[in-house]
């Protein structure tokens, strides 16, 4: 079931992402540390309530961001869609829960929201060295429409008109 995170979620969620860092690490992806997210950008995404999570048997097994907020950086790429845009964020999923299409759930309840919303598309990035990530989105029909720099490296930006 996906539906918006609450306060009382708040401990579950973060333990959920350090396992979730911690898995990245293993496979040589360094995209998140401490600084980047964290629970003061967890607490700040509950309290703007923007935040979602996918739970089963009371267990959180994933989350993610959607609102129209986006890095400066956005604005040097050349996006084929048209506005408004939403944008995903910070979507995660369990590793313990990976390979059970929880992340193409959540991307579809993105895009059933954008739609609900009368967003025309949704746009976002994904670090190039996850592969798996930039694998989903294509899979799911989002296009690359260029690549940015932040503070960890290089990110491939995707858009999907609704």
């Amino acid at each position: 079931m996906i539906k918006p995170i609450d306060s009382t979620d708040l401990p579950q969620t973060l333990q959920v992402l350090e396992e979730v860092k911690q898995s990245m690490l293993s496979q040589g992806i360094d995209q998140w540390d401490e600084s980047y997210p964290n629970k003061d950008i967890i607490s700040n995404d509950i309290q703007k309530k923007q935040a979602y999570i996918y739970t089963e048997n009371e267990q959180i097994l994933a989350y993610m961001v959607l609102n129209e907020e986006y890095d400066v950086e956005y604005n040097d790429l050349h996006w084929t869609s048209p506005v408004p845009f939403i944008v995903i964020h910070r979507l995660f999923v369990s590793p313990k829960a990976q390979g059970k299409g929880i992340s193409t759930k959540m991307i579809l309840f993105a895009e059933q929201y954008a739609k609900d919303n009368n967003y025309a598309s949704i746009r976002f990035d994904a670090y190039t060295l996850n592969t798996t990530a930039n694998a989903v989105y294509t899979k799911k029909g989002y296009q690359l429409v260029g690549t940015v720099q932040f503070r960890k490296g290089v990110f491939n930006c995707y858009e999907k008109t609704i």
